[in-house]
């Protein structure tokens, strides 16, 4: 099953889709109401939230399944899309949140080329998960320092960002020196944001200081509560929308 929630009047040009996978034991629905993808959908974009099977996506770490049934999913996602809705094929991007965020780069990181780009949002790349490196993609990581589910710097299974990051700049072709620059304050909630980036590099990480296992710029509920400060410094899906559908 896949959500779609798209502009009205429907598009009758093509235009960019992002995929967009849910957490542990999350849904569609919820997880389009807790970005505000009607808000976004009335800027003209097409968000798709597709389901996993049983609790979570088979995206690499032990006992969710075998990663190459959901990599045939979404693929046929993408297909559907591309040849049955106004969607550009050549600007389709992926996203997720917590373990939907693991599957989303295990997808960038076998199927890049049915991609623009694709972000992790409170995620990791798992440090066994082996990425083909001759197709450059946009990529976007959202992380919080007290992230105490998928911590920054990692932890077991979980690759640190800044190492994922520095993967991808090479993958990227990136040369340079890394800038990191913090953004300005919009909300005083005890966070911020510092960019990490290449200049004009298409590899960004966007470290959430003070943010915990959060979506920003996402609804606050008592149980993202429970799991940190819910940064509202950056629009985690406006910012990734803005990056992969743009030229």
């Amino acid at each position: 099953m896949v959500l779609y929630v798209v502009p009205n009047p429907a598009p009758t040009t093509p235009v960019p889709l992002m995929l967009v996978l849910d957490y542990l034991g999350g849904n569609p629905t919820f997880m389009a109401n807790f970005i505000y993808a009607g808000a976004h959908a009335a800027q003209g974009e097409v968000l798709a939230f597709p389901a996993h099977q049983g609790e979570s996506w088979a995206n690499g770490l032990g006992g969710t399944g075998n990663p190459q049934v959901d990599i045939s999913f979404l693929t046929d996602v993408i297909t559907d899309a591309t040849t049955n809705m106004p969607v550009d094929p050549s600007k389709v991007s992926m996203t997720g949140y917590s373990e939907g965020g693991f599957m989303a780069d295990l997808f960038a990181c076998t199927s890049p080329k049915l991609l623009v780009g694709f972000g992790m949002v409170a995620a990791a790349q798992l440090k066994f998960t082996l990425c083909e490196t001759g197709t450059p993609l946009k990529m976007e990581i959202f992380s919080g320092t007290d992230d105490g589910q998928v911590p920054y710097n990692g932890l077991g299974e979980l690759q640190p960002e800044t190492t994922t990051l520095s993967q991808w700049e090479t993958t990227d072709a990136c040369s340079g020196q890394e800038v990191a620059t913090t953004l300005p304050i919009v909300v005083n909630d005890g966070t911020s944001v510092i960019q990490h980036q290449i200049p004009g590099c298409n590899a960004i990480l966007y470290e959430i200081v003070n943010g915990g296992h959060n979506w920003p710029g996402s609804e606050v509920t008592l149980s993202t509560l429970l799991l940190g400060t819910t940064s509202q410094n950056i629009d985690a899906t406006q910012t990734q929308w803005d990056f992969f559908a743009g030229n």
